[in-house]
């Protein structure tokens, strides 16, 4: 396997799949804001509602709505996503029934943003709602306009292909982490997140920054 190459936000409609409220901005915050403040226009779309998040009933019975509200300010920070919500359950086992009933409202979202580039989790993630995700997305009838598809890690390290340099936007990145504190209340996504993409750095160009994020270059259908 060749050493990760440096890759600039490639310019044009932006697509993200988000199988969580907090997968966007763990995954790829930092080159997300790198995509806005290029101009480039990018939409969220959040496959489930993600009302199993709160195992210890901290935070009551609006679960759905809080992490809404969080997603929607963390759009804010990184340059201002524009967000939809599919609001499907989460850490369910899907069938192939379900994959394609997912897919089909995927399709909805492609045709009308009409994306050139879409991130998506990649296959081998460790958890089966991002899993989920990227399977579903291969089982969307062939688009009107064909994109480019990089899938992006969260719980486990792909075989990154990219890396984007995210050091002068990792503030923001770690501002909109904090956006979610009905997740970062379990889980220190600001240290583990970060870390990796501090380990993600090693690939830069000598000079490069001291963050970077890592991505797959995947193809539509590769897992059909």
């Amino acid at each position: 396997m060749e050493a990760a190459k440096l890759l600039d936000p490639p310019p044009g409609r932006v697509l993200v799949l988000a199988p969580h409220p907090d997968d966007e901005t763990c995954g790829l915050g930092g080159t997300l804001r790198r995509h806005r403040n290029n101009g480039d226009p990018v939409t969220v779309l959040f496959i489930t509602d993600g009302r199993n998040g709160d195992p210890e009933f901290r935070f009551g019975e609006d679960l759905v709505e809080i992490r809404k509200r969080e997603a929607l300010a963390a759009a804010e920070v990184l340059g201002g996503l524009e967000t939809a919500f599919l609001g499907f359950p989460d850490n369910l086992e899907a069938s192939e029934q379900d994959l394609i009933m997912v897919a089909g409202r995927i399709e909805e979202c492609v045709e009308r943003v009409r994306p050139e580039l879409v991130y998506v989790p990649w296959v081998e993630d460790a958890h089966g709602d991002h899993r989920n995700t990227r399977l579903a997305l291969d089982r969307i009838a062939a688009p009107s306009q064909p994109f480019r598809v990089l899938e992006y890690e969260l719980w486990a390290p792909l075989p990154a292909d990219f890396v984007v340099d995210i050091g002068d936007v990792v503030e923001q990145k770690r501002e909109a982490i904090a956006c979610y504190p009905s997740q970062t209340a379990y889980t220190d996504y600001a240290h583990h997140i970060l870390g990796l993409n501090a380990h993600r750095a090693a690939f830069l160009p000598k000079g490069g920054g001291r963050y970077a994020e890592g991505f797959r270059e995947g193809r539509l259908g590769e897992f059909r």
